[in-house]
């Protein structure tokens, strides 16, 4: 059984519709997919619609929660979160005005610069409530002023470039309470991008319950690696594409283990319900 644990869609910083993500997963033969988009949980119930057109495809309600550490990013998967939580929604929603105050003084630090563009441009191409530093690098490409993603974030957005403004700082810890309030499965993200990994352990002590293994930029003495880890600390394993529907297409290309669904799912029902 196909399964991906890590996608985003429109609804954050993806190019994919909830519903054309189940959709493709279905004709890709996936099982189960994991809809988990930047601090947003409002792409999911238009996910689960799509998923009831078929028979053999399953929505894993979930999110990604951006943070910071000693000067680093640092992500925090939540899964099988009730995504309805009103506390839940409450805290999103802070973050929200967070990413949309930034995304404002952020255009303005263009227009300084001399670039023809407005908040409401940046807006549009963010088919969902979540806007930040991509849907500005798109707007930048479709004016002229970027070639690439790329492009725009190294003339433009990186720490450091002209019109950078720092994000609203939570940390991993808020990141592992947030999604417990909402009795979810806390799990570190891709951790193999990790700078300090100190953190690492860190999470653990505090109580992350999980950590992502399989990732599209981990190598496979990184999967092994944090394989042990997970092993030896007796932590749940992930692992997905990180799609963002991208050309080529990453989702599904991963060979994640059925199992990890299992057990996520075993997880859930002992201490999450």
């Amino acid at each position: 059984m196909k399964v991906d644990l890590h996608i985003h869609t429109t609804f954050s910083d993806g190019r994919l519709t909830p519903a054309e993500v189940v959709k493709i997963s279905h004709e890709m033969g996936l099982r189960a997919i994991a809809i988990t988009d930047h601090d947003t949980v409002e792409g999911i119930p238009y996910a689960i619609e799509e998923s009831r057109k078929y028979k053999n495809i399953e929505v894993i309600p979930g999110i990604e929660i951006n943070t910071y550490y000693s000067d680093q990013e640092v992500h925090i998967l939540g899964y099988f979160i009730e995504y309805n939580n009103v506390e839940l929604k409450k805290k999103l929603s802070d973050l929200l005005q967070k990413r949309i105050e930034r995304t404002r003084k952020i255009t303005e630090k263009l227009i300084q610069l001399g670039i023809n563009i407005t908040f409401e441009e940046i807006k549009s191409r963010a088919q969902g409530p979540s806007i930040g530093r991509p849907h500005v690098a798109r707007a930048l490409i479709d004016k002229g002023y970027a070639n690439s993603i790329e492009d725009a974030f190294d003339k433009f957005l990186n720490p450091g470039r002209p019109a950078y403004v720092p994000r609203y700082k939570i940390t991993p810890f808020d990141a592992v309470d947030i999604i417990k309030l909402s009795n979810g499965i806390p799990v570190l993200a891709h951790p193999g991008l990790l700078g300090k990994k100190q953190i690492i352990n860190e999470l653990i002590d505090y109580g992350i319950m999980g950590i992502e293994v399989y990732h599209k930029d981990h190598n496979m003495e990184q999967v092994k690696y944090y394989m042990n880890i997970a092993s030896e600390k007796k932590l749940l394993m992930t692992g997905g594409s990180d799609s963002h529907g991208e050309t080529p297409l990453l989702l599904g290309t991963l060979d994640i283990p059925r199992e990890f669904v299992l057990e996520l799912k075993y997880e859930k029902n002992k201490c999450c319900m």
